[in-house]
């Protein structure tokens, strides 16, 4: 049956060395490599081969092998001895000890195809370069490389570990987002397949998580609150200038703030010629009272240094007031006159 031979076939994915006799359906099979580098140098592998069919009893046929195949009980391809053999010889060329682990297999079954899922985590893939890291020697073998070629329906993705970028490449492959992808038919060279990855605009040494210089250790929780307390300190003096000088707290509380001593004073002398609290009554019923007091008319200036309010919230306020016929404004020279209407002054 076709998905027999089609995992036979694919014993050497790789390599695109057959171990069986050829099948006419083998270029329906894709299988694809997904490397996900990582900052500390190690890799992230996913083998996925997918292998169409087109009845049930074919259907049926796959799962059975696929059951084997995800209980460790086949050692066709996608197969992990491959690969534990591939990282054996390129420890020796590469003069640093990688290893195979955190093996797991599974699979999918759908309507028309299934797939074989084959994940391992490839131990100090990347070979440390000044910064950055360079992939290289972990496919060198001693008479050559193990990645040969690419066949039809083979595909390798190469995602840029995080925290850095690609410097220099040597060979032909479209980028997606943060991959190298090629697609076979492609054949290598032993020192063909090169990629050179540099700490991203902003990382310098030892900064990035995982570099091969270690870890940053220099993140300062204490120094990021600080610079969040200066930032809030910052906001607050920006709005509280943008308002022409009034305290934050009158924006928030919609103009009325906690008074000031030299406010709270005159609050007090208020408090005492109207026998009023002043904390009772509204801005609005303060300006009227310190009209009433100054004979129904006073200049914008003296209320504003009356009250110790802001020039911008007394202009305001008192254009507010005036709208609404609580005081009449009369502009003489360079200063506003403010006076209560017509017969509710005292003179």
């Amino acid at each position: 049956m076709r998905y027999v031979l089609v995992a036979l076939l694919l014993v050497s994915a790789l390599s695109g060395a057959a171990v069986a006799q050829e099948s006419p359906d083998i270029d329906a099979a894709t299988t694809t490599f997904d490397v996900n580098l990582q900052a500390d140098g190690d890799a992230d592998w996913t083998v996925r081969t997918t292998i169409p069919f087109d009845t049930d009893e074919e259907r049926a046929g796959f799962r059975r092998y696929a059951e084997r195949f995800a209980d460790g009980e086949v050692s066709s391809s996608p197969g992990i001895a491959f690969f534990e053999s591939a990282a054996a010889a390129s420890s020796s060329v590469a003069d640093r000890e990688m290893n195979i682990t955190n093996v797991d297999r599974g699979y999918t079954v759908g309507n028309e195809s299934g797939t074989l899922r084959l994940r391992f985590h490839w131990t100090n893939f990347l070979a440390p370069v000044d910064d950055g890291y360079e992939l290289s020697d972990a496919l060198l073998i001693e008479d050559g490389t193990w990645l040969r070629s690419l066949e039809p329906g083979q595909e390798i993705a190469i995602r840029t570990p995080p925290g850095y970028e690609i410097q220099r490449s040597s060979i032909e492959a479209r980028q997606e987002n943060d991959s190298l992808v090629v697609v076979g038919p492609e054949s290598f060279d032993p020192q063909e397949f090169s990629i050179t990855y540099a700490p991203e605009a902003g990382n310098g040494p030892g900064e990035s998580p995982g570099s091969p210089n270690g870890p940053a250790d220099g993140f300062d929780p204490l120094v990021a609150v600080l610079l969040g307390l200066l930032f809030v300190a910052v906001l607050v003096l920006a709005v509280w200038r943008w308002r022409g000088g009034e305290p934050i707290a009158e924006v928030a509380n919609g103009g009325s703030s906690p008074p000031s001593p030299d406010e709270a004073e005159v609050e007090h002398e208020e408090s005492e010629a109207d026998g009023v609290d002043p904390e009772l009554l509204s801005d609005e019923e303060r300006v009227e009272a310190l009209l009433e007091r100054n004979g129904g008319r006073m200049r914008q200036a003296d209320i504003v240094e009356e009250t110790d309010w802001s020039d911008a919230k007394v202009s305001q306020l008192l254009s507010r007031m005036a709208e609404e016929g609580s005081v009449e404004k009369l502009r003489l020279g360079r200063e506003n006159v403010i006076s209560l209407p017509d017969g509710e002054d005292e003179e």
